[in-house]
């Protein structure tokens, strides 16, 4: 962050948050963020989208894995306790759509690395489960993921930072009071 975006940002924080306006008006009617609202809001995306790249891009080019298939494998072998899900659950723990899953689930499986299947449950759903291949892909690109994360995210942050980034991020990710 630059100095005078920091000077403004601290300035922000000395005066009565009630004051600062929701949006500022044109004389021509147009509206925009105020400076420190454009600047959360648009470095929280920029952030998300650039962390987000950066993370693909090691992961594809160490491990020949997207982000998304790394989180697929996540949810496999970490948190199910025998290596599958079904596909709805799947869908459910990860921040991906029903179609993506489905496609990243079909080029694993290409690889080796999931095998999907009818779910025994029922015979109407689709089972994914990680194989020996997959897991160990996924422990060698897990090594990479973290350092990448901590690297990237946690050693430029305060513990009291992170504990921040995680409280407003959870909140931001409740869902919303209305659709305005």
């Amino acid at each position: 962050m630059s100095l005078r975006a920091r000077n403004e940002v601290t300035a922000a924080t000395r005066h009565d948050p009630a004051e600062e306006p929701t949006f500022v008006e044109r004389d021509d009617g147009l509206k925009h963020l105020p400076p420190v609202r454009a600047r959360a809001f648009l470095g929280l995306v920029r952030a998300g989208a650039s962390l987000a790249r950066e993370l693909d891009a090691t992961l594809q080019r160490k491990h020949e894995l997207t982000l998304h298939s790394f989180e697929v494998l996540l949810h496999l072998a970490v948190f199910s306790p025998d290596g599958s899900l079904r596909l709805s659950q799947l869908v459910q723990q990860a921040p991906l759509s029903q179609s993506q899953v489905s496609r990243i689930a079909a080029e694993l499986e290409k690889r080796d690395l999931v095998r999907r299947s009818t779910a025994a449950e029922d015979g109407r759903g689709v089972t994914v489960a990680i194989t020996e291949a997959g897991r160990q892909r996924f422990r060698q690109a897990q090594e990479t993921h973290l350092r990448d994360l901590d690297a990237r995210v946690f050693s430029r942050l305060s513990w009291e930072e992170v504990v921040q980034l995680a409280s407003i991020t959870s909140k931001l990710l409740e869902a919303p009071a209305g659709d305005g």
